[in-house]
């Protein structure tokens, strides 16, 4: 913990130097840099306390014997509350306030008395009813008062007091300020806990880059509330129960691949931690709470986990066995310098070219999501570069009359420059020739189809430095993101002039539970850039864009619609070029719940 090795720093794209020693405070804590606490009551079997219990690791405990017998092992100590509940109450029957500041007291003597040291690091397990939405009832926010209270007593005191957090917190509205308030007295710890057999089943590049996504977005909302990052930190998982919803092992056999997702997480929440400069990491999980959870491979994941942070602090690799896949690096964000994402087969997207794309569509994600669809045809489609420069100069001399200063001038008015626009020709010419080559193949897919199969399938070998990836996360998949065709030919609409729309689809409207489920053909233009769905109140309309993007798959589920009355829905179909089809027959549906 208290450095991180040079190998490490490989495994993690070499984004990171090795860090030197770290400056601990009087308790033996790192006082820089993310800070590694790790859990270690007494329910933590005595093999598994011989792993955490050495030079390098914090361990986190409540009495003063344990933690005592684990400083004469060389560990520094915190200190862990159990039962938050005890001291602040619950959301419906919040303790009384004016005894908040008493415990808050006694509860910072336990803490110096067990960690035998002035300012200690102390663990609040657990903040209930993270997720309960604003305006609060008079209860929880009095609870929410009642533990801000509590933090601001131990930060009074020089204690450096961390709320767990589980659950999918609400940090909207005015939920926000609190949180702002309590990051002010302390930290705020998300428990990211993980099924380790789904995590397992998606392999190396897909599991490590599910757990870091899911890190990202509950720290990510955080950061965008207010809070500082380097007041946010995670809890790992490591359980080994099977209760549903808990996260940990969950049963994963073989042994080998259990050590691998130990691994796979350390490491995940290691490249978060330096990517947002988080403040602490801490574990959990190491205890044996009754039979269902005794587990003969906690010591080896414990050293496993150790090692995977900081090779220097455990073998891990001798713990898991000959059979334990023991490369620091599959899965984890290595690049070049300069690349910002790296498709499977030395397929590059470099930095700059992100950069200076997005100057002209004005979205990184835009002009990433354009560079990955070229990157992907690149060989499926190839059109040589004198098709492009002839594409060129058909559209100099249709729109400017043969002047190339006309036209040069005219793309910087759009703030783009020449090789924007030949990236943008060649990326139409490739569409063109998409039903040729699906002819020569024997194929009567559409060809937006194809296309749009083919960006699904890619996604799941992409890397990219901070998961800065190519479209969006699509709903209950963990392998697959949807990735738009960006109708950027309407910024430059010289180049083809191209105003013929679309063919308007085909639609389907069912009715499941409290949604209205929309489905329509594909489109058969290759041309094509995705769909709008449009609904309104009354027959024929006016209508209601539902999407503020265009949609890429030939489906909608509108989860707003009013229950108990009809809704009425026209679909329409856009192109590269910005034209939009009319629109499709109205369907309507009427959700009942």
């Amino acid at each position: 913990m208290l450095a991180v090795a040079v190998a490490g720093a490989i495994a993690l794209g070499g984004a990171y130097a090795a860090h030197g020693a770290a400056t601990a405070d009087a308790c033996g804590v790192p006082s820089t840099g993310t800070v590694w606490i790790d859990y270690g009551e007494g329910t933590v079997k005595p093999d598994t306390r011989a792993v955490l219990a050495r030079p390098g690791v914090v361990i986190a405990a409540s009495g003063t014997a344990l933690p005592a017998a684990y400083r004469r092992r060389g560990a520094a100590s915190a200190y862990f509350v159990s039962s938050l509940s005890k001291l602040a109450g619950q959301p419906s029957a919040p303790a009384d306030p004016a005894s908040i500041a008493q415990a808050a007291d006694a509860l910072y003597a336990k803490a110096v008395a067990s960690t035998a040291c002035a300012t200690p690091w102390v663990a609040l397990n657990e903040l209930a009813g993270s997720g309960l939405a604003t305006p609060w009832s008079t209860t929880n926010a009095q609870y929410r008062a009642n533990v801000l209270a509590l933090m601001q007593g131990l930060a009074a005191h020089g204690a450096h007091p961390v709320l767990w957090i589980p659950g999918n917190p609400n940090v909207a509205g005015d939920a926000a300020t609190w949180w702002q308030q309590v990051a002010q007295a302390g930290g705020i710890a998300y428990e990211s806990y993980y099924d380790a057999r789904r995590i397992s089943a998606l392999g190396s590049l897909l599991g490590n880059r599910r757990v870091r996504l899911g890190m990202r977005l509950v720290l990510g909302s955080f950061v965008a509330a207010g809070v500082p990052p380097s007041r946010l930190g995670l809890v790992l998982g490591f359980l080994s129960g099977q209760i549903p919803g808990a996260g940990g092992r969950q049963g994963l056999q073989p042994r080998d691949a259990w050590l691998r997702v130990v691994k796979w997480e350390t490491l995940a929440a290691e490249r978060v931690a330096l990517d947002m400069q988080l403040g602490s990491i801490w574990s959990w999980g190491w205890g044996t709470f009754g039979a269902s959870s005794a587990d003969p491979d906690k010591p080896a994941a414990a050293c496993v986990y150790l090692w995977a942070r900081n090779q220097s602090l455990c073998n891990g690799p001798a713990a898991g066995g000959p059979s334990f896949n023991a490369s620091l690096t599959e899965g984890q964000i290595v690049l070049p310098p300069g690349v910002l994402c790296n498709l499977v087969g030395s397929r590059r997207i470099k930095a700059a070219d992100v950069a200076s794309l997005a100057a002209f569509t004005g979205s990184r994600s835009t002009a990433l999501d354009t560079l990955f669809a070229r990157l992907v045809f690149r060989n499926l489609l190839p059109i040589g570069n004198a098709q492009v420069l002839a594409a060129e100069q058909q559209a100099i001399d249709r729109e400017f009359g043969g002047d190339r200063n006309a036209y040069v001038a005219a793309l910087a008015q759009a703030h783009a420059t020449v090789a924007i626009a030949r990236g943008l020709i060649l990326d139409e010419l490739r569409r063109r020739a998409i039903p040729t080559v699906l002819a020569a193949q024997g194929k009567s897919e559409p060809p937006y189809q194809w296309e749009q199969a083919w960006l699904l399938h890619e996604t799941t070998a992409m890397i990219c430095a901070r998961d800065e990836l190519p479209g969006t996360a699509i709903p209950g998949n963990d392998a697959n993101r949807n990735v738009s065709v960006v109708p950027l030919l309407q910024r430059l609409p010289f180049l083809f002039d191209d105003t013929t729309p679309p063919a308007p689809p085909v639609v389907v409207a069912t009715v499941v539970g409290k949604t209205v489920q929309l489905q329509w053909s594909w489109p058969l233009e290759p041309d094509a850039a995705g769909f709008a769905v449009y609904r309104s109140p009354t027959p024929g309309g006016p209508y209601t864009k539902l999407d503020g993007s265009p949609l890429v798959p030939p489906q909608f589920v509108d989860t707003s619609a009013p229950l108990g009355v009809p809704s009425y829905y026209v679909v329409t179909v856009l192109d590269t070029s910005g034209n939009e089809s009319a629109q499709s027959t109205e369907v309507s549906a009427t959700p009942t719940g």
